[in-house]
């Protein structure tokens, strides 16, 4: 936690508690040590307690290295930043190992190691391999490198020698799985993960370049966030086309997360622009919204964070006092989303709501019972939160523990974990598209009777719900689109496995989105272009299967003057580029061909939502069709 002091605060604690300054760095590094110990306890034991035992030990020793390197002499605030870089690092693998022995997210419930497993146990990916953080290599002078680097020139020659992305990106991969062979050389290794990650940023693939770097810094003293944030600067100089664009602002929302985790909150503010930035550029508007959603969140936590700085020094004085271990367990678990150790400040609290939650969190129930009312008592804290990152991470931690009871949870419980979990999103799944701009709600513009080109359309409990029984059912939407524009649709399948149709508007001429077409009902595309029909022209796109299930789905189409992209639930599947809408042509009659039209093909879908956000021109109401 990255902690920044007023230095006669920091002088003012540590008088306090009686500490020695010249000793903080002793007593630092052994609370590190006891902390890497109980890492390795906690590896060898497959424990997810003594993980969290672990991680809590670690924020003790973070905390004496931040005061350190605030006012020790600039000989041991140089050895304080080193340390941090490697709690950093521990921390992480403890975060890992957490998650690989409990066999769900870090947010899932902790079970007791003597409960019986569950008849169908998760798989448990490998631990992560126990590492001497404290004394990872240091970079390998330049001149050493040299005979290493020929070496392993000559042994792939023909790997350096291609130069195009694809071959680059092939190169990295493979100088990566080369350098997990090496044991004893850490010159030949550091030279293996330079080149690697050269090729992977000469690629233009930042996923590989992030994997190199995380590799890296399990063997080598390096600011792995760093190394992370100028490889990003580097590919966005070479941006060419919109998936590139959105490429580099997932990076960025990337790193967003590394900082956020350790609290560089300016950092992660500023990556938090550049990402916005670049997936506008994309004209991704599922990413632009998510980029925007979490700059929000930074902004949030950052202010929460500055409000901090009175509790760590309580802290300092008094790590036993209660109201400071109540505010800093509330950070952690409401803003961060770190419960692991959240919990174990909160129970150290005397919070009369909180305190009981996280003690009977840290007794492990193994009942489901027990842990069914454990979420529930989160659950309920979340409707009564009226921030929506506080309320989203709270939330995230109840879906877990009920997502955790339901295979052993029977009857009435069963049910109430079902009715509980239909409403939540799991951490990292998409977030729900946001529309930017002046909106339009079209569906209240619709009237089923006057708008119904064929086919018996309804209006159900503010859904509209299209015909069953027909082979193709149209409806116009009366409604002109502007010329650059965003449409969102919310729909959900009833019956039927086949299309759902949107009747769209570029450049002045109609098109066709088919989302689940053909006779297997997995293709997507628009037709019809330069005479071929959506499912022979270069922008189908198959095994595209959407509404796989009865839930809401949510179809995000950005129509601009040169470009037009589809996503659905935030996953980007078709992406139309230097679009040509002078090779449109219709593939159906219809009243009004500069009006939006909705349709379907033997399916019965709900529509519970349709807006548009104006991006440029004017959008203007039409006549109905009766």
């Amino acid at each position: 936690m990255l902690i920044r002091l007023p230095v006669f605060l920091l002088l003012l604690s540590l008088t306090a508690a009686g500490q020695d300054i010249d000793s903080v760095l002793e007593k630092a590094d052994k609370i590190l040590e006891e902390a890497k110990a109980g890492y390795e306890d906690a590896v060898a034991k497959s424990s997810p307690q003594a993980f969290v035992e672990a991680g809590f030990k670690l924020e003790e020793a973070r905390i004496k290295y931040l005061v350190l390197q605030e006012i020790g002499s600039p000989e041991k605030q140089k050895v304080a930043a080193d340390r941090l870089r490697a709690v950093n690092q521990l921390g992480k693998l403890i975060h890992d190992g957490r998650v690989a022995v409990s066999g769900t997210p870090a947010e899932s419930p902790v079970k007791s190691p003597d409960a019986p497993a569950p008849a169908e146990a998760p798989a448990v990916r490998p631990l992560p391999a126990a590492a001497d953080v404290t004394k990872r290599a240091a970079v390998p002078d330049a001149a050493k490198q040299k005979e290493s680097e020929k070496t392993i020139r000559d042994l792939f020659k023909e790997q350096y020698a291609k130069k195009v992305a694809a071959d680059r990106k092939a190169l990295a991969r493979l100088l990566l799985d080369q350098a997990v062979q090496i044991k004893d050389d850490p010159t030949s290794l550091w030279v293996l993960y330079r080149d690697a990650l050269d090729a992977a940023v000469q690629g233009g693939d930042q996923r590989i370049a992030f994997e190199v770097i995380d590799a890296m810094a399990r063997s080598f003293d390096i600011d792995p966030l760093a190394l992370k944030n100028s490889s990003l600067a580097t590919l966005a100089k070479s941006v060419k086309t919109l998936e590139e664009s959105a490429a580099i602002a997932d990076g960025q929302l990337r790193l967003v997360d590394e900082y956020f985790a350790v609290d560089q909150f300016d950092l992660a503010d500023r990556a938090c622009a550049l990402a916005i930035q670049l997936a506008k550029r994309s004209t991704d508007a599922a990413l632009a919204t998510r980029a925007t959603a979490r700059a929000k969140e930074v902004t949030e936590a950052k202010s929460k964070f500055g409000s901090l700085k009175r509790v760590l020094e309580t802290l300092a004085k008094n790590p036993a006092d209660p109201q400071a271990n109540h505010e800093m367990g509330q950070f952690l678990c409401f803003v961060k989303g770190n419960w692991d150790l959240g919990i174990c400040f909160l129970a150290k609290g005397s919070d009369g709501v909180l305190k009981p939650l996280a003690d009977k969190e840290l007794a492990f129930p193994t009942a489901v019972a027990d842990r069914v009312a454990l979420a529930d008592g989160w659950w309920e804290l979340a409707q009564k939160e009226s921030s929506p990152l506080r309320k989203n991470q709270l939330l995230a931690h109840a879906g877990a523990l009920y997502e955790a009871a339901a295979p052993e949870a029977t009857g009435l419980l069963k049910i109430r974990i079902t009715k509980r979990l239909e409403g939540y999103v799991k951490p990292g799944a998409p977030a729900q598209p946001q529309l930017l701009g002046p909106t339009v709600d079209l569906l209240k513009m619709i009237d089923p009777k006057k708008d119904s080109v064929s086919g018996e359309w309804k209006l159900e409990k503010d859904a509209l719900v299209m015909p069953a029984g027909t082979q193709t059912a149209w409806l116009q939407i009366p409604y002109q689109p502007p010329d650059e524009y965003d449409l969102r649709v919310v729909a959900a399948r009833r019956s039927g496995n086949l299309d759902l149709f949107l009747g769209l508007i570029g450049g002045g001429r109609p098109m066709l989105l088919h989302i689940d077409g053909s006779g297997a009902g997995n293709k997507m595309g628009i037709g019809t272009i330069d005479g071929k029909n959506w499912e022979a022209n270069e922008l189908v796109v198959p095994n595209a299967k959407q509404f796989v299930d009865d839930k809401p789905h949510t179809v995000m189409v950005s129509v601009r003057k040169n470009n037009l992209t589809v996503s659905v639930d935030g996953k980007l599947l078709l992406n139309w580029k230097s679009a040509d809408y002078t090779k449109l042509s219709a593939e159906l009659n219809v009243p009004n061909t500069k009006a939006l039209y909705l349709g379907n093909w033997e399916t019965v879908y709900e529509i519970t939502s349709i807006q548009l956000a104006t991006v440029s021109g004017t959008g203007k109401k039409v006549a109905h069709v009766r």
